[in-house]
């Protein structure tokens, strides 16, 4: 860990007199807080941002619509077949979950953020999974409530919970020997039969839910309804953003989801080279422990972040990220970025276990490669990126020295 102290702090070193605080002062040296990009269309940008989420959110609308219909399916016939197809919808919803993970700018934000609206949470909630929450769901029925989707804790609902109910088999719980369930013998009195039988009910509930919130994103930002399009195109003239800049920030601040989220939360903390971790591997910390998908989760997380760096098109094509480094003339922050997401992709692909668990246990030294080539992404962003493009970092990077 020592040999980045000094990287960091010539980090700080150069951000010091670029970057500007969270308050939204400009920097020393600038007058404005925006980097001069000369004739570079920045609405144009934004707005290619925004196009580029409305297309994977519908693209997730129309996924959860058919897990919703295997579900059902599953949930009805009861039969190994139906069963297989809905973890299989399971799976292609959450490859387009899992790129849309790094796009919580505007409506899918925290609402304390510009436009946001607390909307992602309910579609995927990881990693608030309560694992026991959702035993004690299964035994007192609660999901059969009407309306229990719209006051129920979003740890026992959302894609997080039915994987859960889709993909777990085991007869135990893992609720404490003193939780009810256990002492009144409720759980054990439920077979495998009733057991498999209310994790598919639930899960019907929760996909149908889903269904529904992924829809109201979706309108959030339709042009013909919610149009939040607009509103970050416009920015400087919308009422969420008071500049283009803030609107950039916006933006950069989900980006930085494959530092805090995937660097940390997903490869740090179960390969144990956070301190959150106690014993490592903490094998329990994986993304996707019952469908096995935390390595998926990971590429589509980079998609999503290539995506908003490079454009949206096929290969890339289309406004990104890059184009404005280069209106600025800075290519060579662009080749570094590049070059930082080769060997993030080169690491990731070198873990060839069948499962993260495994690689986990039988490769760390190749977990280890793809944890330092993301916190060198990381660096690269907390310092050239938000620098040359005057941009801030997230109050929540600020003082990691990771």
């Amino acid at each position: 860990m020592k040999r980045y102290i000094g990287a960091f702090v010539a980090a700080a070193v150069l951000c010091g007199t670029s970057c500007r605080s969270r308050s939204g002062d400009p920097g020393a040296g600038s007058s404005s807080g925006s980097v001069d990009a000369g004739s570079f269309d920045k609405p144009a940008l934004l707005r290619a941002f925004g196009e580029c989420v409305v297309a994977d959110y519908r693209e997730l609308s129309t996924s959860v619509v058919a897990l919703d219909a295997a579900t059902s399916a599953a949930a009805s016939d009861k039969s190994a077949a139906s069963l297989e197809a809905a973890r299989a919808a399971w799976k292609t919803a959450m490859e387009i979950a899992q790129r849309a993970e790094v796009y919580q700018f505007g409506p899918a934000a925290i609402s304390t953020a510009p436009g946001g609206r607390d909307m992602r949470d309910p579609i995927y909630a990881w990693p608030l999974v309560g694992r026991c929450a959702l035993e004690q769901t299964i035994v007192s029925k609660a999901y059969e409530t009407p309306g229990w989707a719209t006051s129920a804790l979003v740890s026992t609902r959302s894609l997080a919970a039915a994987e859960y109910l889709l993909f777990f088999t085991g007869a135990e719980n893992e609720c404490p020997a003193e939780s009810e369930i256990n002492t009144n013998g409720s759980w054990a009195a439920l077979g495998a039969e009733e057991l498999a039988a209310r994790r598919l009910a639930y899960a019907r509930v929760v996909t149908a839910d889903v269904v529904q919130r992924t829809q109201a994103l979706v309108d959030a930002w339709d042009p013909a309804k919610g149009n939040f399009i607009e509103e970050l195109a416009t920015a400087g003239r919308s009422k969420s953003f008071a500049s283009e800049q803030m609107a950039f920030n916006a933006v950069t601040d989900a980006m930085f989801y494959v530092d805090l989220q995937l660097k940390n939360s997903k490869v740090g903390k179960p390969a144990g080279f956070l301190p959150d971790c106690a014993a490592a591997p903490c094998l329990s910390a994986v993304e996707s422990p019952w469908a096995k998908r935390s390595k998926e989760h990971i590429r589509q997380n980079l998609a999503g972040y290539e995506k908003l760096f490079r454009g949206c098109g096929p290969g890339g094509s289309g406004l990104g990220f890059d184009d404005l480094l280069g209106a600025v003339g800075a290519e060579s922050v662009t080749a570094k970025v590049e070059a930082s997401l080769v060997e993030i992709r080169a690491a990731l692909d070198a873990l060839v276990e069948p499962t993260f668990e495994e690689d986990l246990q039988k490769n760390i030294a190749g977990v280890q490669r793809l944890f330092d080539a993301l916190r060198a992404n990381a660096a690269l962003m907390k310092a050239e990126f938000v620098t040359v493009l005057d941009l801030e970092l997230p109050k929540r990077v600020e003082g990691d020295n990771d």
